[in-house]
């Protein structure tokens, strides 16, 4: 959807500024979006997924694991499409205030497109490298967005959400190094990147980050005591929808959450590079971009 016609409409929840800044800047954090019934519903989630992944010894198409997780010491890094699994997720986005604000910026229709919850485990969980969500999974325009959720609180050692502040208005990187994938910005292309613009998003449990798909992001390792889950809900505009297959597969996949489809969809003039065929599926981020698979 346009964002002259977003900027119209009438908002739910995000004051004007907040709205603004989201569009100038590429991403914003939003404190105590959550109230403490949510939020204790979510982390209970959360409890009840960790639990289920400590008999596992090896990943599989739901759970992505660290090589020393353990029964005693489960180490996630990912679960994939935990909404599928937890009804309180779910809720969050179609009752709760996640779907009021991703109506404030991808207009009154609004479009599932995948969840995922990332963890970063304590003393040295994995960081995620400078990268574009874009790549990954190419729309038809660029109304595209993630609203990311912390479930507990995160300051800069846990390695909050990093952006580059204005860089959704710049160019798309390749994620390939020559043809073989690497899930991230390449070093040439990274040092034509203007990294003092770095946005940090940290914020206590309860508070949101949202940014763009063509937005840089990333995220330093956890080098905390404590665990940072981080709830991701990925939405666009009901008039924009994915060029390439769902590698996140999900019984929820492109269910229109807020409002009602017109079964219009709006192209961007432009050309895309589209990322290896995932049809099968793929295990996470964390294993892309540490090379453990591709």
């Amino acid at each position: 959807m346009l964002t002259k016609k977003i900027l119209n409409n009438p908002l739910k929840i995000l004051t004007k500024n907040q709205r603004e800044e989201y569009f100038e800047e590429g991403g914003i954090k939003v404190d105590e979006v959550l109230n403490r019934n949510w939020l204790n519903k979510a982390k209970l989630s959360v409890e009840e997924f960790i639990e289920k992944s400590k008999v596992l010894s090896n990943s599989d198409t739901v759970y992505d694991l660290q090589k020393d997780h353990t029964f005693q010491n489960p180490k996630l890094r990912r679960v994939s499409s935990p909404c599928d699994y937890s009804n309180d997720l779910w809720k969050l986005l179609l009752d709760g205030p996640i779907g009021d604000i991703a109506e404030d910026l991808l207009g009154s229709c609004v479009r599932f497109y995948q969840s995922k919850l990332n963890f970063k485990n304590p003393k040295g969980g994995t960081e995620v490298k400078w990268h574009q969500d874009k790549p990954y999974f190419p729309h038809t325009n660029d109304s595209v967005l993630t609203i990311g959720v912390y479930l507990e609180d995160c300051d800069e050692l846990q390695g909050p959400l990093e952006i580059i502040s204005g860089s959704h208005k710049k160019e798309v990187f390749s994620h390939y190094d020559e043809s073989k994938w690497i899930g991230n910005i390449n070093d040439n292309d990274l040092s034509k990147i203007d990294l003092s613009k770095n946005k940090i998003l940290k914020g206590n449990a309860g508070s949101i980050t949202i940014h763009n798909y063509r937005t840089i992001h990333g995220s330093k390792p956890n080098n905390s005591k404590t665990s940072r889950p981080l709830m991701l809900y990925v939405l666009s505009s009901g008039d924009s929808v994915p060029f390439t297959p769902q590698p996140l597969k999900s019984k929820y996949e492109q269910e229109i959450v807020r409002g009602i489809y017109n079964n219009k969809i709006h192209c961007d003039a432009g050309d895309y590079q589209v990322p290896p065929n995932w049809n099968n599926g793929y295990s996470s981020i964390f294993a892309i971009q540490q090379k453990e698979s591709s």
